[in-house]
């Protein structure tokens, strides 16, 4: 290590002599946190290391190598370079107490930033960029953000170690937090604009396209969303809010502006009417999508930085070539044509500003670093104008259209009216029958839940306030070894018959019984007005399942009752009251032996 040093430092002795003095005479950066934010431009130096082997100590060893920024280095857009940059930063505090600093870099697409703090006693080091999880950050953030502690009237030296596949843009400058909140936070509410700008022009034309069936609405809505997302990453936007935990793919911005770019000359194509009046140019920008599409393919299959190269001369081309195809189409008289042409060249002024900006040759600042955002949001917004003029126009066609449609459907209407009544007979016919079915028991025929609660219902309805109501709950004792020694056949049938001896127990009566479900039934009394009348009835009813019977192999078979009794009034209780009622009355016979009748605790009192 020492060796390899020592070549450098003598082989650099010619070349960079004069500027070791130079660079041991920078003046540090001096933080007063009442500036808010200092820029360090002039207090930078820099070395190059072509090998990207140098460490941190080699660096600081080598310090006579780093030199003051020079030309274009000034400017600090380095455009696509493959040298590792080290630059060296002087800061002397000017607080009289503790102060924490942030060093922020302009620009967001930045792949492998790499800083150290290097104070009296202790070295920190912090790393951002593409490269790493925006989670692994010292600060999370939409761009690298470095945070700087100083002592009061500290003095520190900050290394910066920098790579990127793409562009190396490294304008930087020191903030105090709270300045750093105020411009950031301008700064993402105009991307927050823009991108939602975006989001609401695709979705917009989107539904045009479902609504038209137009396919050039289609396309511009893939047009406008996949220039979305490559602006997001480039941005750091999508880094930031998509997944904070995972590295996305250095290839999101040159594929997805190639693609975009692809999709402009297929919408151009479209809007501009090209087919019918513009054959030769439908032709030309027919090949030129063809070569796009393998451009967009080309960029996953060479280096980033490559790829970023292929983007950016598409980009160009792609604006120029569809600005021509305007320019021609405006003197052919085509609609529209003359905001297309309008639109694609405050794009072109955008995108060209960051082309050349990413070569170095135009310093980094607002204009030139969201120059294509800005040209971007005027060019979508006067295209979806644009759009909008032709949706009205088809919307005019469909309209008369639809005149045509109207006189037809005045002569089917009639025929439609009596379908309509015919069909509605039908179903009202179709309706009662299923009501039929809905509230009848499958098996017995008896109502079912639905039934009775429906019964329950008309009589709430129709009843005087005081009128009675009793429930019966009727469990049958010995059921299940009918099924269990002769079969499920045998005991459907035997539930059919004692459904039958049930409904003959209850002839003339007010009232209706029902199957819950099982081997469960359920009688609603109303027409009564002893309690006496009641049980009598339940007696009855244990007298007709007792008749009940079936025969299977020469024997017949029966089974016995328990039956829970209680009564209400029908205007101050619910169906679901009084069958827990009775349920919790049979199963006081089921406690004391099966097959008989208990009233409800609770109406043990009542008088009726």
């Amino acid at each position: 290590m020492t060796i390899r040093l020592i070549l450098m430092l003598l082989a650099c002795v010619c070349s960079t002599g004069s500027f070791a003095l130079a660079a041991e005479n920078i003046t540090p950066v001096t933080l007063d946190p009442a500036q808010g934010q200092v820029p360090v431009q002039p207090s930078l130096t820099l070395l190059r290391d072509p090998t990207s082997a140098l460490t941190l100590d080699d660096v600081m060893a080598a310090s006579a190598d780093f030199h003051p920024l020079q030309g274009k280095e000034k400017s600090m857009n380095f455009g696509y370079v493959r040298d590792v940059l080290w630059l060296r930063l002087p800061l002397q505090s000017l607080s009289t107490e503790e102060q924490r600093w942030l060093l922020e870099f302009e620009f967001a697409y930045l792949d492998d930033i790499r800083v150290f703090v290097v104070h009296d006693d202790h070295r920190t080091q912090m790393k951002a960029g593409l490269s790493y999880p925006v989670g692994e950050w010292e600060i999370v953030a939409r761009k690298p953000v470095f945070p700087v502690q100083l002592d009061a009237g500290e003095d520190v030296t900050v290394y910066i170690r920098a790579e990127s596949e793409a562009p190396l843009v490294l304008n930087m400058r020191m903030s105090t937090p709270n300045a750093f909140n105020l411009s950031e936070n301008r700064v993402v509410a105009f991307l927050a604009l823009y991108f939602g700008m975006l989001v609401a022009l695709g979705l917009y034309n989107l539904l045009l396209f479902i609504t038209l069936r137009q396919r050039e609405f289609l396309i511009y809505t893939c047009f406008v969303l996949t220039f979305g997302i490559a602006a997001s990453h480039m941005n750091g936007v999508a880094q930031l809010t998509l997944s904070q935990f995972s590295v996305h793919s250095p290839y999101m911005v040159p594929t997805g502006f190639a693609l975009a770019a692809t999709l402009a000359v297929l919408f151009a194509r479209r809007f501009l009417w090209l087919r019918d009046t513009l054959p030769m140019w439908h032709r030309a920008l027919g090949f030129i999508a063809v070569l796009w599409a393998l451009g967009t393919l080309v960029t996953q299959l060479v280096s980033p930085q490559r790829a970023l190269e292929i983007m950016s001369i598409m980009g160009v081309l792609t604006t120029i070539s569809l600005m021509s195809a305007g320019i021609v189409a405006m003197r052919r008289k085509v609609p529209a044509a003359g905001i297309f042409v309008f639109a694609w060249t405050l794009l072109l002024l955008g995108t060209s500003m960051l082309a050349i900006r990413n070569t170095g040759w135009l310093p980094s600042n607002s204009l030139t670093v969201y120059g294509m955002q800005f040209g971007s949001a005027t060019e979508m917004l006067l295209l979806s104008f644009a759009l909008a003029a032709r949706f009205t126009d088809m919307k005019r066609q469909k309209e008369k259209a639809q005149q045509e449609l109207v006189r037809t459907l005045v002569r089917q209407e009639r025929e439609l009216e009596d379908r309509v009544a015919r069909r509605t007979r039908e179903l009202e016919e179709a309706k009662a029958r299923l009501q039929q079915i809905v509230h009848k028991d499958i098996l017995t025929g008896l109502p079912n839940r639905s039934g009775l609660a429906a019964y329950f219902a008309e009589f709430r309805e129709k009843a005087d306030a005081r009128q009675p109501v009793a429930v019966m709950l009727i469990d049958l004792d010995g059921f299940k070894p009918v099924n269990d020694e002769f079969g499920h056949d045998a005991g459907d049938d035997l539930l059919r018959d004692i459904a039958r001896h049930l409904q003959g127990a209850l002839a003339g009566d007010e009232g209706i019984i029902g199957r819950l479900g099982g081997d469960e039934f359920v009688v609603l009394l109303t027409g009564f007005a002893e309690r006496s009348e009641v049980t009598d009835r339940a007696n009855d009813i244990l007298r007709a399942i007792a008749a009940a019977k079936v025969t299977r192999d020469g024997v017949s078979v029966s089974v016995a009752a328990s039956i829970g009794i209680c009564f209400g009034y029908g205007a101050d209780v619910s169906l679901k009251s009084l069958v827990t009622r009775a349920d919790h009355a049979m199963y006081e016979v089921k406690r004391s032996g099966k097959q008989g009748i208990f009233v409800s605790k609770e109406d043990a009192e009542l008088a009726l």
